[in-house]
């Protein structure tokens, strides 16, 4: 398999408190097998993003764009990696584009924040008549008077009222007051703190968000804007998005007075009420001793456990094998039950290890199931589905045979808390393993640190973000260490259940398109393979409509080859959209990699559009304009280029199927 490093390196130079510095060691050939044509890469977060002088720049200066597709790398980011270099030797692999070229693999990004234009001077940093354009990194400030060819970073940090914040500031201007706003997540628990300022430079607190939707990880990278609801400018609402580390990021629709922030009502109706609890029969809730169990070694000798800290448990106490310092090792087995209900339906946290650190359900001394934790610190919702075994006799085992955690997301216990019986599995099982009830901006394992551009050209009329496709479960693992998502335009759009945010791939994407390939419609069931369709390479986009005739499941096979295939699918009676990656090329990076992302798409008509792009290492998926997205990496071998679509249990026609092949960004 390819062996190649993707290296972080922090480097305090000049303006920036951090920059990082992303390499490859790699051929030549491993480099284009997975390198994309035309997504921006490699990079970090969506940095820095406004728009002056006539262009959009991305990552403060490292580049501009007239489009927001096609992408220059400036003197600036030039500059920058001449030092870094110079610093850290040049061998950073073959350029992807060729020898000698400038291009996206040259890119270094700085630490996380936004960029404003200061157009009134409030800051009084202007020179020459130009306005300032202002930086905010976590707790640190610069700017820039010449178009951000130089930046000078300000003696004094902005003063901020009780700050103890995570950084990844957020700044507006907010025109009613005629002040500036800054948002901030905080460390002292899942909450957005609001700031506001006449000078950019001191800051007063003014309100807070939160906790709400998903509350079990990490909040960072906060987006806040104003979207007219069904493109009517009379009828407005904000919208907050938050990033959820390891997930997606999740948004919140309601109203901001210039001071605080508030939910809609009918926000706050889905989000009180906890549909991710299932109920039935308690098996074990750990609350009183474990004397009836039988155990082995000592990993669980102090349970139950009544640690702090641990989010997600039910009650107080649970199981938890992180007995001296996670170093033990041991087994304990329930006492015997029946089997009276279809699903069992536990809390568990801790360690992604097979057979090695998991919760197991034993029928006739045979493990039947098995769950591990998903690499997280706290407890999640997890089930098995067992109608086949109903009237058995059964036990639950709880594994711990790891010693050490291999890295701070490779965790060396296990936890597991409330085993139940009930009639179907918990909610979170029905979309994605460890994703709380939330609104999700995107539904796949590989869209984060999601921004929009702070400002826009005069007659641009639309907002637009991107996100950074990667994921910090195996980000510094994976042979491509993150890109730039192909830009989306954003928007807020009138449901029968209620305003949704939608995004799509904006128009100028199809610049980028070189030739055109249609199917004719056709009525199947099974396996239907349009071999002149099969592009020379995997950077294409493809729109396909499907007209369900009686099938219970539909979709596509992409990237296939050789034991290889990436599937889109749509699964009727569940609602549902997903994007199998399970087999889709080279994954022995990251036991986490191999997975099922899904989410939830509405059958308002018979009719299923999806809108996708795929280039060498990325899937986007939209589907019915943009209702449901699902970002994923994946790394299939160049030469599995085959694309088939698939109908199970029924009829399915192909209304429309186009694909173009896509030119790189250059």
């Amino acid at each position: 398999m390819i062996n190649r490093k993707i290296w972080l390196n922090l480097l305090v130079f000049g303006l920036f408190t951090s920059m990082v510095i992303f390499g490859q060691e790699a051929s030549e050939k491993s480099v284009e097998k997975y390198n994309p044509a035309y997504h921006f890469y490699p990079s970090i977060d969506p940095t820095g993003l406004f728009y002056y002088g006539g262009q959009y720049f991305l990552n403060w200066n490292t580049a501009v764009s007239n489009d927001l597709v096609h992408w220059k790398i400036t003197k600036d980011g030039i500059d920058r990696n001449k030092v870094v270099k110079s610093i850290f030797g040049s061998n950073s692999g073959p350029n992807p584009f060729g020898p000698g070229s400038l291009s996206q693999s040259q890119v270094i990004s700085i630490e996380s924040g936004s960029a404003v234009v200061d157009w009134n001077n409030t800051s009084g940093m202007s020179k020459d008549s130009y306005p300032p354009l202002i930086a905010f990194q976590s707790r640190s400030i610069a700017y820039s008077i010449d178009s951000a060819k130089t930046w000078i970073k300000s003696e004094t940090p902005p003063t901020i009222e009780n700050s103890t914040g995570t950084g990844d500031p957020k700044v507006f201007w907010y025109e009613p007051e005629k002040k500036w706003v800054l948002l901030m997540g905080w460390t002292s628990g899942q909450k957005i703190k609001f700031f506001s300022s006449k000078n950019l430079k001191d800051w007063k607190y003014m309100s807070e968000f939160g906790p709400w939707g998903a509350i079990n990880k990490a909040w960072n990278c906060v987006d806040f804007f104003q979207l007219a609801v069904d493109g009517n400018p009379l009828n407005k609402k904000w919208v907050l998005v938050i990033s959820v580390q390891t997930c997606s990021g999740q948004y919140f629709i309601g109203d901001f007075d210039g001071t605080r922030f508030t939910l809609d009502q009918e926000f706050i109706n889905q989000l009180s009420c906890d549909a991710y609890q299932p109920s039935g029969t308690m098996l074990f809730n750990f609350e009183r001793g474990i004397d009836d169990w039988k155990m082995e070694g000592d990993a669980f000798i102090e349970c139950p456990s009544n640690a702090e800290g641990i989010s997600g448990k039910e009650g107080k106490r649970f199981i938890n094998s992180a007995h001296n310092r996670s170093s033990s090792q041991g087994k304990i087995t329930s006492p015997e039950f029946t089997i009276s209900k279809n699903c069992i339906n536990f809390l568990v946290g801790g360690g992604n290890y097979p057979n090695d650190e998991c919760v197991n359900l034993i029928i006739d001394g045979k493990v039947v199931r098995t769950q591990t934790g998903t690499d997280d610190s706290n407890l999640t919702w997890k089930g098995w589905n067992i109608p086949e075994f109903r009237g058995k006799q059964a036990r639950i085992e709880i594994i711990d045979k790891i010693t050490e955690g291999k890295s701070m997301f490779d965790r060396g216990f296990i936890y597991c808390d409330a085993i139940m019986l009930c009639d179907e599995l918990p909610a979170p099982e029905k979309y994605n393993p460890g994703w709380e009830k939330a609104f999700w901006v995107d539904w796949g394992t590989d869209f984060y640190a999601a921004r929009s551009w702070s400002n826009y050209a005069p007659e641009e009329k639309r907002s637009i973000w991107v996100g950074w496709m990667g994921n910090h479960l195996y980000r510094s693992n994976e042979p491509l260490f993150g890109l730039i998502s192909v830009p989306r335009t954003i928007e807020l759009k009138s449901f029968p259940e209620g305003i949704r945010f939608i995004q799509n791939p904006i128009k100028e994407l199809e610049s980028l398109r070189i030739t055109h390939k249609v199917a004719d419609e056709i009525t199947f069931e099974g396996i239907w393979k349009p071999k002149k369709l099969q592009p020379a390479k995997n950077t294409y986009e493809l729109i396909v409509e499907f007209e369900n005739i009686s099938a219970g499941e539909f979709g596509l096979k992409l990237c296939v080859g050789e034991n290889e295939q990436t599937l889109v699918g749509y699964k009727v009676s569940e609602e549902e959209l997903y994007v199998d990656r399970r087999n889709s090329g080279y994954d022995e990076f990251s036991k986490a990699f191999p997975s099922i992302s899904k989410g939830p798409l509405k059958s308002r008509t018979n009719t299923t559009r999806l809108h996708i792009f795929i280039d060498k290492c990325s899937i986007e998926v939209f589907g019915n304009n943009g209702e449901t997205v699902i970002s994923n990496k994946i790394y299939p071998d160049m030469s599995s280029l085959g694309i088939e679509l698939f109908s199970n249990n029924g009829k399915v026609k192909v209304k429309s199927l186009d694909i173009w092949e896509l030119g790189h960004l250059d």
